[in-house]
């Protein structure tokens, strides 16, 4: 738990009272690789918080799955339409290594919002996350192939260690080949 303590408090100072709250509402979870945390149609009450591992967001259109995101350690994720909006997932959550995370449901976040430092958190994280999403988005739509994937190495290192050839291919547009020739060249 102290993981997510220290990158809570990257943000902001947490209380004895607020840690308490933290360590009774989260859980630590284990995955197994391969394993789907979440696939269509179920509906994503979680949040997590990546101890280690990786975990691989994708979708399918018209039956090829398109991998959206690789989370790594240090990061949060979730499928965040389903969970905003209580809907039916319409992507998976799978596993790419033995994965620790620790898992806050809906309901207990809301618990935790009871204490100012976890609003002030969440408000950091949700400016974050949409300041990188605009950032990314208009960086890899600038780039030619390989400049995308030079993009993806600055901002995400370990996704290029780690990651299969096809879900990087995948995350930058490109087929596996032009991503091999990428690589080599």
């Amino acid at each position: 738990m102290q993981q997510l303590i220290d990158y809570i408090e990257r943000f902001v100072r947490l209380d004895s009272e607020a840690i308490s709250a933290l360590e009774n509402l989260a859980e630590i979870e284990t995955f197994k690789k391969n394993q789907f945390i979440l696939e269509p149609g179920q509906r994503c009450n979680k949040i997590w918080f990546l101890k280690s591992g990786m975990v691989r967001k994708f979708h399918l259109c018209n039956g090829k799955e398109i991998t959206t995101w690789i989370h790594t350690e240090n990061d949060t994720f979730t499928s965040l339409q389903s969970y905003a909006q209580n809907t039916p997932s319409d992507e998976y959550l799978q596993v790419c290594e033995d994965t620790e995370a620790i898992g806050i449901t809906k309901v207990n976040s809301e618990k935790l919002a009871k204490y100012p430092p976890f609003i002030v958190f969440s408000n950091n994280l949700m400016e974050r996350e949409f300041v990188n999403i605009d950032k990314h988005t208009k960086a890899l739509n600038q780039r030619d192939a390989k400049g995308k994937y030079e993009y993806l190495k600055l901002i995400a290192p370990e996704i290029i260690k780690r990651a299969q050839v096809g879900y990087i291919a995948s995350i930058i547009g490109v087929s596996r080949e032009t991503l091999s020739r990428i690589r080599k060249g």
